[in-house]
């Protein structure tokens, strides 16, 4: 389960403390609610604003994202549980539909945002950290 935040780092030639390469390298099995593709853009599409990314880096952060095979979620069906973690939580709905999906799916969060980590953490989630070294 990934969120914005890892996704972004992917494609984004941005320091990555939180192991988001790793986790592509991973091969695992990725998923996420499709508002996390538009959420990654927007994040893309600041740093374009910035000059820090090119329309044509963008573009390409976009086709590697959606190429990627991650298994997405329509999240229309994540909007119930997700409204219940934001009024529990005190937290955005739109953060909770990843919640609410890694819930449904028994799935670890990978994520690079901390106060989601901590609503993870507070309704009993497990967090993806990154591999340690030998």
């Amino acid at each position: 389960m990934v969120d914005a935040s890892i996704a972004f780092l992917w494609f984004a030639n941005e320091p990555d403390p939180w192991g988001a390469a790793e986790l592509l390298a991973a091969e695992s099995v990725l998923l996420a609610p499709d508002l996390m593709a538009v959420e990654a853009t927007n994040a893309w599409w600041k740093k374009l604003r910035r000059h820090e990314m090119g329309l044509a880096d963008v573009e390409q952060a976009v086709t590697h994202l959606l190429a990627i095979g991650i298994t997405w979620t329509t999240s229309v069906s994540l909007l119930r549980p997700a409204a219940r973690l934001a009024a529990e939580l005190g937290h955005p709905v739109y953060d909770c539909m990843y919640l609410a999906l890694a819930a449904s799916r028994s799935a670890m969060l990978a994520t690079a945002d901390e106060r989601l980590r901590r609503g993870a953490e507070r309704v009993g989630l497990r967090i993806w950290k990154r591999p340690t070294s030998a």
